[in-house]
């Protein structure tokens, strides 16, 4: 542990002092322990206040044998959003400390409650207990928490999992396009398409899900979910390294060469007569609870969205900032509207609606995979601000992938073309544009074949 004082600016506690074991130190987070779930709508609260001042005011009180958090959760699930590697803490003795539960009087939460839960799980519901009258007022540097980059790590690129070489194979990459760039306009591209399993951004929500589920004890021996292909890949790849099965529901209208890859990687595939992955939730709800299976729900699962503010949107940021850059406006599809939702979120709080967040949806009556309409339902969409939202058909989509292909050398797949296409419908004359693209080409064969024929037909 690295020992620090710092100057407590409140002090209103029914903690006794012979219970206290320690000034304010900062802890390791992964030695840290929580015994109960997080209210996620006031943690984005802190963590956006936390992202706008880069001070943490609140610590966290935890025991001092175990390390499970008495109080302060929402400072640690912040911090953890954050990618904080320390935690401000007080150390405190468990057993003269007084657990306040704030429960049903019948089923009162208790100390060995309290331990057990943080040390076998699963996880007491968000608000179950507290220990403090009054939160303890401190005053930390984020920077403090934040862990010492090693800009030599990895150069060599070992690792000891291929799970590990997906999160540690982040950032990915974030490259110029110099076909769209001139002398005050710079346009990047941040390529999701790097991530190992389904060369796209589902890779970190795939982790994200079954990760959050793993700690919650809620991972069962076979995981059910909706998906148009990306994040079924993601789901079946990190699933089988974890000795899970997969069974997938994927919409009729989605290129039959998924179901082949899936099956290579040993999912069950059910094809669904459905036009959209978000009509077949509700059957899979059902079937998941009938058959005793764990349905993760990537439109629902605030896992999707807690992995985009973790790391999607804080690596676009550094990235840029390393070449002593801020973007003036970022373009990204919207499907679950996880990562344009994290990133809108991060940008609009960290630099007060400077940036402008423009996402894309397919235009009436089109299908891109990976992108769909808003009113088809969208979770984090109404959590955050969006400047403009733009239209583009499937046509639009492939030519902007063509474009892309031919001028930087690169295929990237139909919804990063919808992208570059709505790019170019609101391109300014200055500033720097980052476009957020999903995935590669190299699932969408039968499309281009389509789009090719149909041009040799004309």
């Amino acid at each position: 542990m690295t020992w620090c004082t710092f100057f407590v600016l409140e002090k209103r506690v029914d903690i006794p002092i012979e219970a206290l074991k320690s000034e304010l130190q900062l802890v390791d987070a992964k030695s840290v322990k929580s015994a109960m779930q997080e209210d996620f709508k006031e943690v984005l609260q802190l963590y956006s206040k936390i992202l706008d001042s880069n001070i943490v005011e609140n610590p966290l009180i935890i025991d001092e044998e175990t390390h499970i958090i008495l109080d302060g959760y929402e400072t640690y699930y912040a911090l953890q959003l954050l990618s904080a590697n320390k935690v401000p803490a007080f150390a405190v003795d468990i057993s003269k400390v007084e657990i306040k539960s704030l429960q049903n009087s019948l089923n009162p939460v208790t100390k060995e409650k309290v331990i057990e839960a943080g040390l076998k799980g699963p996880k007491l519901p968000p608000k179950s207990f507290r220990v403090l009258n009054e939160p303890l007022q401190i005053s930390v540097s984020l920077k403090d928490l934040l862990a010492q980059k090693d800009e030599h790590k990895n150069n060599l690129k070992v690792y000891n999992s291929t799970l590990e070489l997906l999160f540690e194979g982040w950032p990915t990459p974030l490259v110029k396009l110099n076909s769209v760039s001139n002398g005050k306009l710079s346009v990047w591209a941040k390529l999701e398409g790097y991530n190992p399993f389904s060369n796209s951004v589902k890779d970190r929500v795939g982790f994200s899900m079954i990760m959050e589920a793993k700690e919650r004890g809620s991972l069962k021996e076979i995981l059910y979910e909706a998906t148009s292909t990306n994040t079924g890949i993601a789901l079946t790849s990190i699933a089988n390294i974890l000795g899970v099965k997969t069974k997938l529901y994927i919409p009729k209208a989605i290129q039959k060469v998924s179901d082949i890859y899936l099956e290579v990687l040993g999912a069950d595939v059910v094809r669904l007569p459905v036009g959209l992955t978000v009509e077949a939730i509700g059957q899979v709800e059902r079937e998941a609870k009938k058959d005793g299976a764990a349905h993760l729900n990537q439109f629902e699962n605030d896992a999707n969205f807690k992995i985009h503010l973790k790391h999607t949107a804080r690596e676009v940021d550094e990235q840029l900032a390393s070449l002593s850059l801020k973007p003036s406006c970022i373009i990204g599809g919207l499907g679950t509207s996880g990562h344009m939702s994290a990133i809108s979120f991060y940008f609009k709080n960290k630099y007060k609606n400077n940036i402008k967040i423009v996402g894309v949806q397919p235009a009436s009556n089109e299908v891109i995979p990976g992108i769909r309409r808003i009113e088809t339902g969208m979770k984090w969409y109404h959590w955050v601000n969006f400047d403009k939202i733009i239209d583009v058909t499937q046509k639009e989509a492939i030519e902007g992938t063509i474009q892309i292909a031919r001028k930087e050398g690169i295929l990237v797949g139909l919804s990063a073309g919808a992208v570059f296409s709505a790019f170019n419908k609101v391109k300014e004359d200055q500033g720097v544009c980052v476009l957020i693209f999903p995935d590669t080409g190299y699932k969408y064969a039968e499309q281009f074949e389509s789009y090719f024929a149909n041009a040799l037909e004309k």
